[in-house]
């Protein structure tokens, strides 16, 4: 079965890096409406199979997985959930859990690591971003990663585009204009 036609230029982007792999590989954002979320996971777990016909791993990093680890090994979980049980203004709570998640290990330090054994014929792939909401931006994120990660690296961004370059959050934040990512929309028709 052929990959759906927005899918098919990540993966386009990520083989044609591997033919000629100088500098960074392709920082690309593959923006899609949230309620598609399950479809672009099932278009995703399509496009692993066909990156690695070519013989390019692929490792599938979760950001609230990392968020969470962060917030647990920091010891402030249960301060955090007081915080916000006692009233504590909420824009505190959010702001604590965004200098967490800056300070080292920092969330790109933790995906740095995670992906720093991985052969040079590899693609990752960052999902579950909402998680991340709203104590980190994602465009903040990827710049991060430029220089650190050598491999073509794609954010799910579940969001939507205004514009060719307007990307809103979830849908519900006002249009951000601040991503060097390749923007990839996923079609309405796909």
């Amino acid at each position: 079965m052929p990959l759906p036609r927005s899918i098919q230029q990540v993966a386009d982007a990520i083989v044609a890096f591997h033919a000629n792999p100088l500098g960074d590989g392709p920082y690309q954002l593959y923006q899609y409406l949230p309620d598609r979320e399950y479809r672009v996971r099932r278009d995703l777990a399509d496009l692993k199979l066909w990156l690695e016909a070519q013989q390019i791993d692929c490792v599938a990093i979760s950001l609230a997985d990392l968020f969470w680890r962060a917030i647990e090994e920091s010891g402030r979980l249960d301060a955090i959930i007081e915080a916000e049980k006692d009233g504590t203004a909420l824009s505190e709570v959010i702001e604590s859990i965004g200098n967490l998640l800056r300070r080292r290990p920092s969330l790109t330090d933790r995906i740095v690591d995670a992906v720093n054994d991985l052969s040079l014929r590899s693609a990752v792939f960052l999902y579950r971003a909402g998680a991340l909401y709203p104590a980190i931006r994602t465009s903040g994120l990827l710049d991060e990663l430029l220089g650190r990660v050598r491999l073509p690296v794609t954010l799910l961004y579940p969001g939507r585009l205004h514009g060719g370059f307007g990307l809103s959050f979830l849908d519900i934040l006002p249009a951000h204009y601040g991503y060097r990512a390749t923007i990839i929309p996923r079609g309405d028709d796909e």
